[in-house]
Parts: structure tokens; C-alpha cells; sequence
């Protein structure tokens, strides 16, 4: 997605002919990874000098360690362009790694389209300097950003009994309002329970929140219904998906646009079952006292609702979130300990509301992927 706003694009240094080191939290281990570069966004080629991976020290420094330092190529060479409108995979590099470990991404770069392949809301820090420094343990001076540039996914081999799980959804799913490196979105949690399960382990979470993403109201590049061949068709290894997806569509609509949200999932639904892909539908959460209530939207967030959790709707598993994050008092309205800490809009959750999500979603499913 495109940056959201100037403060979102590196300036002090800029990224062209710089060094951009960013960070991921890995939800499973492996041997070997692959990193897939996207220039999507981009009118004109994204131009890679040179391109490292290495296991980060601290998630709040851009240190690593050396030790741990590795290059990686694309068709056997350590420079390569990223053609416009195109990603590219760099070569399988051989590699150990733990899951939940943090790894440093740093590519040195050259010629730097203007329209940026980003995301805009990582919540973990990435660091850029002047110069090529790609292979150095640290930088003695940088501009701090919390996106991820150019980033679209690292992949590693997986054992024949193992599989990915992609969570969908917008910025509930993108853990919106919680600090920086905190990796407390619900995706996180779920990746640490699944990571202490022994008949789960090795299994991979693959976290595709984007904040602003609906289905039929924006007619964006983030829309649901776009990013579906990308970002669950396309994700290798993937044979469940856990969508939570609707809030804006309502929270933004002029009208009733209920119909339309359960046609979207019927859709989605047929592209996945098509592919062998089981869809978990969870129900859009309650947010009154939030922009997005009122007594009408209400209704349509109910009828939605009401159409997830039937035994017809077409999904593979129904996990009624919303009554688990409501108040006891009103379930129109999210319990206040759940309530964004510092954005206190009783739309987005803290970190308790999310790891209360990411809980329940894998008491879910640790018996239902068990079982299929």
C-alpha cells in the first residue's frame, strides 16, 4: 500500500542510494529462507545493491550479529533490480533460524521509485543511513520509521505435515494502537501459542492485517476483495484463514451494505474452498461509542453477524469473537479493559483485547486443525 502521508517516507537521509535495515519477527523456525521483494507500487525499477539478512540483537537498536551475517541473491547475484509493477524471490539461501526470533533485513539501495511499496503501520522500528552499509554490525546515525519498505514476505521450507495460517483482516487484524515492538497484535499471540504446541509447532502465522482495508466501500488497492489472490492465494503452504473483516465497510457506509459484505464472503469463500483452503469467519466486533456506531450500523453489523454464524453461511468455522470482547453490561459496546489504551475510541483494542483474540483463536483452532 502507498504511504498515508509525508511523515511516513524516509527523508533524513532518504532511501535512494541509502541502507534500509528493517526487522520481522519469524512465527516459525527453519533451515533455509527466501525473501520475496515487492516493487508493486513502483513506476520505475527499485534498484538493490546489495541485500542481507543477520539475527537482530534488539528489537529497539539496529544491531546485529555479525556472526550471523548473510548475503542474499537474486539469480546468483548480490546486485538486482525489482522490475515496476513486479516482486521478485531471491535465491533459497541456506539458513537457521528460530521461530519468534528476530531477523534483520538490510538492503543497500539504489535507484528508488516514487511511488514506495510499503506498509505504513509495521509497529516495529526500521532504521535508515546514508551510504551502503549493508554488512555493518550498527549505525552510529539513522532515521527511525515504523513501516516496512519493499518487504512482502520471507519464506522458509516447511515438513510435509506442517502449514500456514493467514489472519485477514483491516486494523483490528493489524493490532492498530499498540506500541511500537511490542508484537502484541492478535496474529502475535496466536504464533506464540502455536509455537508451545506440540502437534502445531512448526506451523507458520502469516499476519496480513492492513488498517483501512474493507470490502465494497472504498474501492482501494487494500480492498478485501483485491488482496485476496496476493495475500491468501498467493501465501505458500497456506490451508487455513482466519478473516475478520467488515468493520469499515459498516463503519463507513451511507446505506445498508450488509448484502453486499455477505456476497464478498461468499466469494472469498469460493475462491479459497477452489484452492483446498478451510475459511474461520469471525463476527465483527462491537464499537459503540466509537465514529463508527449508530443504531442503523448497529443493525447491519447484527445481520452480518447473524449470517457468519449460521450453519449455511459456507465457512469451514465460525468463532463468535464479538461476544467474547463485548461488555457484560452491553453488547453493543466492547468491555472497557479491552479498550485502545491510547487511543481510547472503543473501536481498537489494547494489548489485552488482542491477546484475548489471539487466545481465543487458537483454542479455536487447535483442535479444529487437529481434526480436518
Amino acid at each position: 500500500m502507498p504511504p498515508d502521508g509525508e511523515d511516513k517516507i524516509p527523508s533524513s537521509p532518504g532511501l535512494e542510494s541509502n541502507t534500509l535495515r528493517q526487522q520481522i519477527r519469524v512465527s516459525a523456525g527453519g533451515t533455509a529462507l527466501r525473501l520475496v521483494i515487492s516493487n508493486e507500487l513502483g513506476e520505475t525499477d527499485l534498484e538493490i545493491r546489495s541485500a542481507t539478512v543477520a539475527k537482530l540483537a534488539d528489537p529497539f537498536r539496529p544491531d546485529i550479529d555479525v556472526s550471523t551475517l548473510a548475503a542474499l541473491t537474486y539469480g546468483g547475484s548480490g546486485s538486482f533490480a525489482v522490475p515496476a509493477g513486479k516482486s521478485v524471490v531471491t535465491d533459497a539461501l541456506d539458513y537457521p533460524f528460530e521461530a519468534l526470533g528476530d531477523l534483520a533485513l538490510t538492503l543497500s539501495l539504489g535507484a528508488v521509485p516514487k511511488a514506495l511499496t510499503c506498509h505504513t503501520a509495521s509497529r516495529c522500528y526500521a532504521w535508515v543511513t546514508e551510504g551502503d552499509r549493508a554488512s555493518d554490525a550498527g549505525f552510529e546515525s539513522f532515521q527511525r520509521m515504523t513501516s516496512w519498505y519493499f518487504i512482502q514476505r520471507l519464506e522458509t521450507p516447511a515438513a510435509a505435515d506442517r502449514f500456514t495460517f493467514v489472519t485477514l483482516g483491516d486494523s483490528l487484524t493489524d493490532g492498530a494502537s499498540i506500541p511500537d515492538n511490542s508484537f502484541a497484535r492478535y496474529s502475535d499471540e496466536l504464533a506464540r501459542r502455536i509455537c508451545a504446541d506440540g502437534g502445531l509447532s512448526g506451523c507458520g502465522v502469516a499476519a496480513m492485517g492492513i488498517g483501512g482495508t474493507a470490502f465494497c466501500t472504498f474501492n482501494s488497492p487494500i480492498d478485501g476483495s483485491k488482496r485476496v489472490e496476493r495475500d491468501v492465494l498467493g501465501v505458500p503452504g497456506v490451508k487455513y484463514l482466519i478473516l475478520m473483516m467488515g468493520t469499515n465497510d459498516i463503519g463507513y457506509s451511507g446505506g445498508d451494505v450488509s448484502q453486499k459484505i455477505i456476497g464478498e464472503y461468499k466469494v472469498l469463500l469460493e475462491k479459497c474452498h477452489s484452492r483446498g483452503i478451510k475459511v474461520i469467519g469471525m463476527t465483527v466486533t462491537p464499537n459503540k461509542g466509537s465514529g463508527h456506531y449508530s443504531a442503523e450500523k448497529e443493525q447491519m453489523r447484527k445481520a452480518v453477524n447473524r449470517f457468519i454464524l449460521s450453519p449455511d453461511s459456507g465457512f469451514d468455522g465460525r468463532i463468535d469473537i464479538a461476544s467474547v470482547v463485548a461488555s457484560p453490561d452491553d453488547p453493543e459496546k466492547m468491555a472497557e479493559c479491552y479498550n485502545s489504551d491510547s487511543w481510547h475510541d472503543w473501536l481498537h483494542f489494547n494489548p489485552t483485547g488482542y491477546t484475548k483474540i489471539g487466545a481465543t483463536v487458537y483454542e479455536y483452532l487447535k483442535s479444529f486443525a487437529k481434526e480436518k
